[in-house]
This record gives structure tokens, C-alpha cells and sequence, in this order.
């Protein structure tokens, strides 16, 4: 199954790619950082959406978006109170 991982830069998908249990290369794309993957089954993909929820909050990424099979998550950074 393609797991396709998207964020707000390809600096942010690097951090991402770096952080996968397995060898991930990150692209740039209508200047939103990309990195795809392939997994073997639905049990490697959640891995992957582990990795990519660790590598969000460790480096406090502004949004990221997994997409695989037919499910998406989303992760995005909690909005600061203006002040």
C-alpha cells in the first residue's frame, strides 16, 4: 500500500522521512514537502503513522497529513491565544 506524507515544507518532510522505520527520501511539491513510502501491510503503515506522530510533536511541525489505503490523519499544531 502507497503511504503518501505531506507537510508544510520539504525541510518539515526531512525531519519527517529521517524519523521512519524505513528508508525515505523527502521531495518538494507545489512547495509542500512530501515523502512516499511503501508498506507491506496495515500493521507496517500504522507504524509509519507512529513514526510520523513521534517526529510531529518532537520537532513541533506546524501540520502533517498521512494518507494510506482509504484513511488520513491529520496532525496540526495547537493555535496560540493572541496576545
Amino acid at each position: 500500500m502507497q503511504v503518501t506524507i505531506e507537510a508544510a515544507t520539504r525541510a518539515e518532510a526531512e525531519l519527517i522521512a529521517q524519523a521512519l522505520p524505513v528508508q525515505a527520501q523527502a521531495r518538494s511539491w507545489r512547495g509542500f514537502g512530501v515523502v512516499r513510502v511503501r508498506a507491506q501491510s496495515g500493521s507496517e503503515a500504522e507504524r509509519l503513522l507512529d513514526a510520523v506522530a513521534r517526529s510531529f510533536h518532537e520537532h513541533r511541525l506546524r501540520w502533517a497529513r498521512v494518507r494510506y489505503g482509504d484513511d488520513e490523519r491529520v496532525f496540526r499544531a495547537a493555535r496560540r491565544p493572541a496576545g
